[in-house]
This record gives structure tokens, C-alpha cells and sequence, in this order.
């Protein structure tokens, strides 16, 4: 038993010098690129309230530097967090959702403090009201 002991405490090291390694190259999401990164954020607007809505022209944001503000009505205010060639992190200020799958808004729903956009997709947050509010639609390209 004494033999297998040794064994494995010997062979500890060696373990844990592979994973070292293994994840040594590895990304996280939060790590931001030193500098402008030469991507493009989008932030599509729609005005709703109980007569009609307006939709406005998207603004368009290059290159892309974390504290960059990409959004501020005095209500809402989104920044960027991080961002790197793969992902970008907004932060987001107001209580802004995600939309159920059928469109609707859960008014209970946590807002989003946080939002994770990989490059290629787009993701919509609207305004947590009944009577009048935003839906935004920001795309990572």
C-alpha cells in the first residue's frame, strides 16, 4: 500500500504540470485584446409606445475599446466591458431584458447586468414597461 502511495504522490506533480499547460494557451471570455479591436458592434433602436414606434438608423461602433459607452439614453446606459476577436462583454445599466421567445416581456424577469455577444450573432434587449420603452438589437460582427 506504501508503494502506491509514493506512486501517485510522484505522479501529482506531472498531472498538474499538463493541465498547467493545457489551459496555459486558453482565452477567457473577459480577457480584452490590448488596444482598439477593428470589429464592428451595431446597436439597432426601435422607440415603441401606445400610438405607434419609431425605428431608428443602427449606430455603428469601430474599432471597439473596453469603456467604450455604445449606448446612453439617461435611462439605459450599456459600455463595453471587454472585448476581443471572439466575444465582446457589455455591461448594462436599466432594467433591460431579454424578450420571452414569443416576443412578450416578463416584467418579473431579472434585467441583465451582463451580456455575452460571440462575433457573428446579435442578441435583443427591451425595456422592462407596459406602456412605453426601447428594444434594442446589438450585433457583433
Amino acid at each position: 500500500m506504501e508503494g502506491i502511495v509514493m506512486k501517485i504522490r510522484s505522479f501529482l506533480p506531472v498531472v498538474m504540470l499538463a493541465v498547467v499547460f493545457v489551459f496555459a494557451g486558453c482565452k477567457s471570455a473577459e480577457e480584452t485584446q490590448a488596444g482598439p479591436v477593428d470589429k464592428t458592434l451595431s446597436v439597432q433602436e426601435t422607440k415603441w409606445y401606445e400610438t405607434g414606434s419609431t425605428v431608428n438608423d443602427p449606430v455603428i461602433y469601430n474599432p471597439l475599446e473596453a469603456g467604450d459607452v455604445v449606448y446612453d439614453d439617461g435611462y439605459y446606459r450599456i459600455e463595453i466591458e471587454s472585448v476581443n476577436e471572439d466575444v465582446i462583454v457589455l455591461d448594462v445599466d436599466g432594467c433591460l431584458v431579454e424578450p420571452n421567445s414569443d416576443g412578450t416581456i416578463n416584467l418579473r424577469a431579472e434585467s441583465v447586468d451582463e451580456i455575452e455577444i460571440a462575433a457573428g450573432e446579435s442578441i435583443e434587449l427591451v425595456s422592462q414597461t407596459m406602456d412605453s420603452g426601447i428594444n434594442l438589437i446589438i450585433s457583433y460582427e
